[in-house]
């Protein structure tokens, strides 16, 4: 399973102060709900952008859960679940802020993942409701993006919120965000 890490830091000082090491695991399993049961268990690489053209490598951190076995990763909210550009681009991308350098460089990127938004939008409207607040009759992308930055601040704190109440995202419904259910073992 992967749940979405709050962080007050940026992708260049994740890195370079090594925070990976500093992600604790979530108190209770997502899976079972065991209490104080998940341990470290090591990290996997990613790729995500950097400001203007750089691709940086991150670590993210996996734990394990004790009593189910089964695997807990810890996103950083700087980055969206198996998408290559960070957060912050694909906001301002997304606001149509098209002078920014690091939008024009991932414009492509970005775009494809604006059609997989308003491809995905169906879905999401089904699992989220009225969660968010009232939104039109007949509703559009934009309107939905609108609603979802009033409603949450910022594409970080309405990606935390899809994936650990609704288990989902802007982009896709993805296995990983979906807790299977328990059986012991």
């Amino acid at each position: 399973m992967q749940i979405i890490q709050p962080l007050s830091l940026s992708l260049e000082q994740y890195i370079e102060h090594g925070y990976h090491r500093r992600i604790r695991p979530p108190d209770n399993c997502p899976y079972c709900l065991h209490p104080h049961s998940l341990k470290a268990l090591g990290y996997y690489d990613r790729f995500i952008t950097a400001l203007l053209a750089q691709v940086l490598s991150i670590w993210v951190r996996r734990s394990l859960c004790r009593h189910c076995r089964h695997t807990v990763s810890c996103l950083p909210e700087f980055a969206q679940p198996y998408r290559l550009v960070n957060t912050p681009t694909v906001q301002a991308a997304f606001q149509g802020e098209n002078h920014r350098p690091e939008v024009q460089r991932w414009k492509s990127q970005t775009d494809s993942y604006w059609r997989r938004f308003q491809k995905h939008l169906p879905d999401l409207l089904q699992r989220i409701g009225y969660a968010l607040g009232r939104y039109p009759q007949e509703p559009s992308p934009p309107s939905i993006w609108n609603l979802l930055l009033k409603a949450c601040g910022s594409l970080a704190t309405a990606t935390r919120q899809l994936v650990d109440q609704f288990r989902t995202c802007l982009f896709g419904t993805y296995r990983c965000h979906q807790p299977q259910a328990y059986q012991a073992h």
